[in-house]
């Protein structure tokens, strides 16, 4: 049997204001490790999390700050985009680097933990977390459309040994907003229920179909009510939605788009979800946190 609380969080707002200036860069990475401490999860969830270099080779880095700050042993950034693989003159943000002389500028997801991470075939031994793809355009056009997107792959080296998923789903212009096509909600729909199927396909064999406990969690950009979660998670694959007490949105525009969900049933013995919706969290990200206290076997 084993107690984990997990989180996860979108830092897309907090990203924002990641931008080389020291004073905004400091002070929103220490609300940010103030907001984790107060939380104190086992494992941390986050999308959309950035780091640039500088002219003199410095690493400046929320992830690193994250990890001194709210003391977490084991960590893991894996990067989704950067000025090195995609420049693009259509993204401002990059613009800017390049005339504050940044040698690299790149955001990401990642993944923090208490407990080490084990191989993801061998328990006996530690392991890195993987970044595997779940989208890769073409080519990087400065938008959302093209947002290069992947999955975080780990697992806990403590019994029983859970794997965890931490991810960011696509969203699209257009399908949100005072100006929504219809043509392009159908379309961002079909391409998340397209990803979702990339991640399931990725666990199928090795964990889904030993009936191994899997905790997703992520920024899906999609409610519940969904297909790509509703049918393919839930209905089809047998994944429990880690139902938050509060039936609030996560994001002011998007809805309830942060998610947590497990599998198998059978071993889920008790959950408890929370999101939370307080002052300092709202300072940190257009975001909410999904927080779950879950007792697994």
């Amino acid at each position: 049997m084993l107690k984990l609380r997990v989180m996860t969080l979108n830092l897309g707002g907090g990203v924002k204001n990641f931008s080389g200036s020291t004073e905004k860069s400091t002070g929103k990475s220490q609300a940010l490790a103030e907001l984790v401490n107060e939380i104190s999860p086992d494992f941390l969830g986050v999308q959309e999390v950035a780091q640039y270099i500088d002219a003199d080779g410095g690493l400046h880095s929320m992830v690193e700050r994250l990890r001194l700050d709210s003391n977490f042993d084991y960590y893991y950034y894996g990067e989704t985009l950067s000025m090195k693989k995609h420049m693009q003159i259509k993204k401002d943000l990059m613009i800017n680097g390049l005339f504050n002389d940044w040698w690299d500028w790149s955001k990401g997801n990642a993944v923090f933990s208490h407990t080490p991470f084990a191989r993801l075939g061998n328990t006996n031994k530690d392991g890195v977390p993987r970044n595997v793809p779940i989208f890769s355009p073409l080519s990087y056009e400065g938008t959302r459309d093209t947002d290069p997107r992947f999955v975080i792959l780990t697992r806990l080296k403590q019994d029983p040994y859970p794997f965890l998923m931490n991810l960011h789903l696509t969203t699209l212009v257009g399908e949100r907003g005072d100006h929504v096509w219809s043509e392009v909600v159908d379309a961002a729909r079909l391409t998340r229920s397209q990803q979702i199927s990339r991640v399931l396909g990725l666990v199928e064999e090795h964990v889904l179909m030993a009936d191994l406990p899997l905790i997703l969690m992520g920024d899906f950009n999609a409610e519940v009510e969904e297909y790509s979660l509703k049918d393919i998670l839930e209905r089809d694959h047998q994944f429990i939605h880690l139902t938050p007490v509060e039936n609030i949105p996560t994001h002011v525009s998007a809805g309830a788009v942060d998610h947590i969900f497990f599998f198998p049933a059978r071993r889920l013995i008790s959950y408890e979800t929370h999101i939370i919706n307080s002052a300092l969290a709202h300072s940190i990200s257009d975001h909410l946190p999904v927080v779950a206290d879950i007792v697994i076997e």
